[in-house]
């Protein structure tokens, strides 16, 4: 996961005007989705913001799945709401609301040969549920459970295991480990097919890691250096496979005998 900045989206001409238009007929009784092709009309330019159409959630590229437009808050029911909740159908044209997501992580899967399930769908828990909306308010006063890509730290809560790219928490703050945990469950970030991808990124990296070691400061050696420490910071690079787990993963190396790292990491 990296941060997402919405405010770069670009929208199409008119799209505010079609976007009110539906959410008065929403308001009015009509169903979201029988305006769905207003967030659609986004989706291109959703996956714009993050290089060669990465998911939002879990940074897998287009060839997992085919990528959709996701309402963080549900659009439709919500089945973590305490009470009877018909979705935050206010927000269903709020362009702040959308996620790229791939369908693994928007829609319901179950991965039978791993026992793994997953896929957002109508999932949005909250640290406190007492605080939860049914109706147009301030949305700071709910607290989302969920690591939202745009925010600007949470994708620096979540890393992968090196041994075998599952994802992780990167923190030992409890209510942040339990974000976690409850964004790899509900995303599916712990479909085995996406961690054996994972793990190939980190089997590369660390083998570059430890070659680069190996030359920094030799005699001789600067050339072979820095041909491997620029492949590292291509594969920390946002454009890179699974970027957010790569960064710490290397995070993991820094050491006071190699500088080199931290300053990649500033780069």
């Amino acid at each position: 996961m990296r941060y997402i900045d919405q405010d770069e989206l670009a929208l199409p001409g008119g799209w505010l005007a079609r976007a009110a238009a539906a959410s008065a007929a929403v308001a009015g009784g009509a169903a979201p989705d029988d305006y769905a092709d207003v967030w659609r009309e986004l989706k291109d330019g959703l996956a714009a913001l993050f290089p060669d159409k990465k998911c939002w959630y879990c940074e897998s590229q287009v060839d997992r799945a085919d990528n959709a437009v996701d309402h963080f808050r549900p659009k439709g029911r919500v089945s973590d709401a305490a009470n009877p909740h018909t979705g935050y159908r206010w927000l269903a044209f709020d362009r702040r609301n959308f996620r790229y997501a791939c369908t693994f992580c928007n829609s319901r899967r179950r991965d039978v040969a791993n026992g793994t399930a997953g896929g957002k769908a109508d999932r949005f828990p909250l640290l406190d549920e007492g605080h939860r909306l049914y109706a147009p308010g301030p949305l700071n006063r709910e607290k989302p459970a969920l690591l939202d890509p745009c925010e600007l730290d949470d994708w620096e809560l979540i890393g992968c295991q090196q041994e075998n790219g599952k994802p992780c928490p990167a923190s030992q703050d409890a209510s942040e480990r339990h974000r976690v945990e409850e964004s790899i469950a509900i995303y599916h970030l712990d479909y085995e097919p996406t961690c054996k991808q994972r793990h190939s990124a980190a089997v590369r990296l660390m083998a570059d890691v430890e070659q680069a070691k190996m030359f920094f400061g030799q005699p001789g050696m600067n050339e072979h250096f820095t041909t491997i420490a620029k492949k590292i910071r291509r594969a920390i690079d946002r454009k890179a496979p699974f970027s957010g787990d790569m960064i710490f993963l290397l995070k993991g190396q820094r050491h006071d005998e190699h500088p080199w790292i931290q300053k990649l990491l500033e780069t």
